[in-house]
């Protein structure tokens, strides 16, 4: 019988190791829900030993009074120095035990935490590798071991590399050449720059100490923006025309679209108001941020909450709302389920979120869009997205497929839907993709973009200040004909 357990106290080692039948499918009703807490400083007892994460490339080590994060690949293993994961360990995940598998949800919504995000698989092992470093010790390779364990680390964890057309061996042989002991630590990154830029991928990077990335950076729309700031004379840093690109269509937004009369709110991370009579609209400016960086991230869903129930309301009685996603550059999966589960009154299968490994995917969890429980809008949806539309905002538009009342508009979003692996690896902190969103037709969008329903070319070199503005009241003009 499968039982799932809540690590909270002692008692619970007795239940799972000799207790009834009845005895144990009470205990798991009333764990089902608390959340793991270390208890006088201590971690659970079930819980103490080594855990090696499937997929990810992590083992976990719990001691006594706190869990510890190592890396490993093939040749490798080391203390991982991440205090951003080991604090969500240590304080806010929630963990299921099943048989020999534990399942970690690094983040506590409370009764909401196993429906808005993925979990991660972890099997007991009895060890850690006999060649373990410290962080220090993985920190002082030579620059040869150090290139070697950043080629490990891409070839065994990028889900992509068939798609994007990297062949790691054939890397590993271009480069190694220019690696050796002498290799500076400036060197060194500037090789690593050269190779994650070579992947298209704007999830995968190298930073420095210094906070310098390395990245590939380039996106049509950039490009085209780009190339209408080269054939002016009047503003001379792209930057500032980068700029003036985006402070311009966020006023068209609020000074022309919402005629002065819309709303900011969750930190102005949400704009809406009225389009006209019958036509709601929302701007999501990002999934991410919705209250300030001091609160955690179940309070910012609580944010997302109170404001979308308002606006939800407000917006009841129009005949279809826009949703716009098209300079939003991301954030994370709950916001995203959070916002979905306004828009349908049954649960939706989503996606299946897998994770790769030395050349497999392995499945992490099924995703579902949950309906909210206070308010809800069923009435037509579009959605407006172009290339900037990135990360989680493309997770958003492929989420929101599941949903008849959808239509998709606008161009393919950029095509970096998986999370970012991130790894220590010498002084630098690296970063990669290594998780494949499965919609239920088998389809997935990575590298391609999440394609529209409806196709509209949202900016272009002859209207690149007010092309946004435009789509907009296209969408208006192709509901009202409707």
């Amino acid at each position: 019988m499968k039982v799932y357990i809540f690590l909270l106290s002692f008692i619970a080692t007795v239940y799972l190791n000799s207790c009834s039948g009845n005895r144990l499918r009470q205990t798991s009703q009333n764990k089902l829900g608390n959340r793991f807490l270390r208890e006088n400083e201590t971690v659970n007892p079930i819980l103490k030993g080594y855990w090696k994460s499937i997929g990810n490339g992590y083992i976990l080590d719990a001691t006594s009074d706190s869990i510890l994060l190592y890396s490993y690949t093939k040749n490798f293993c080391y203390k991982e120095k991440n205090d951003y994961i080991e604090g969500l360990l240590n304080s806010k995940a929630r963990f299921i035990l099943n048989n020999d598998t534990l399942s970690i949800f690094s983040t506590d919504y409370g009764d909401k935490s196993s429906v808005l995000q993925i979990k991660r698989d972890y099997v007991r092992i009895k060890n850690l590798p006999d060649n373990h470093l410290s962080f220090s010790q993985m920190q002082k390779l030579e620059p040869k071991k150090l290139f070697n364990l950043f080629i490990e680390t891409y070839s065994e964890n990028y889900a992509f590399s068939k798609e994007r057309g990297i062949n790691w061996d054939s890397i590993k042989a271009e480069f190694e050449s220019q690696i050796s002991d002498k290799t500076t630590e400036s060197e060194l990154f500037h090789v690593f720059g050269q190779i994650v830029t070579r992947t298209k991928d704007q999830h995968t990077k190298v930073i420095d100490v210094t906070g310098q990335t390395m990245q590939y950076r380039i996106t049509p729309s950039a490009e085209i923006v780009s190339e209408v700031f080269r054939s002016q004379s009047n503003i001379k840093k792209l930057d500032d025309y980068f700029n003036l690109f985006f402070n311009t269509n966020y006023k068209n937004i609020s000074d022309s679209l919402l005629h002065g009369k819309g709303h900011k709110v969750a930190n102005g991370k949400l704009e809406w108001g009225s389009l006209n009579n019958n036509i709601g609209y929302i701007n999501i400016h990002s999934f991410d941020g919705f209250v300030t960086k001091s609160h955690s991230r179940k309070q910012q869903i609580d944010s997302v909450n109170y404001h979308m129930e308002n606006i939800i309301k407000n917006l009841q009685n129009k005949k279809a709302i826009i949703i716009d996603i098209s300079f939003n550059f991301g954030g994370y999966d709950a916001s995203s389920l959070t916002l979905a589960s306004y828009f349908t009154e049954k649960p939706l299968f989503a996606y299946i979120s897998q994770v790769y490994f030395g050349g497999m995917f392995y499945n992490e969890s099924k995703v579902y869009i949950q309906p909210s429980n206070k308010v809800r809008f069923t009435k037509p949806v579009y959605i407006l997205m172009t290339d900037i539309s990135r990360s989680q905002a493309e997770g958003f538009a492929m989420t929101m497929k599941a949903n008849s009342n959808v239509k998709l508009v606008g161009t393919n979003t950029l095509g970096i839907l998986s999370s970012m692996l991130g790894k220590s690896i010498g002084n630098f902190y690296c970063t990669l993709s290594n998780q494949r969103l499965i919609m239920p037709n088998g389809k997935y969008y990575e590298v391609t973009g999440v394609e529209p329903d409806i196709k509209m070319t949202v900016f272009n070199k002859q209207n690149i200040f007010n092309g946004h503005k435009d789509s907009i009241n296209k969408i208006v003009e192709i509901i009202e004909s409707n």
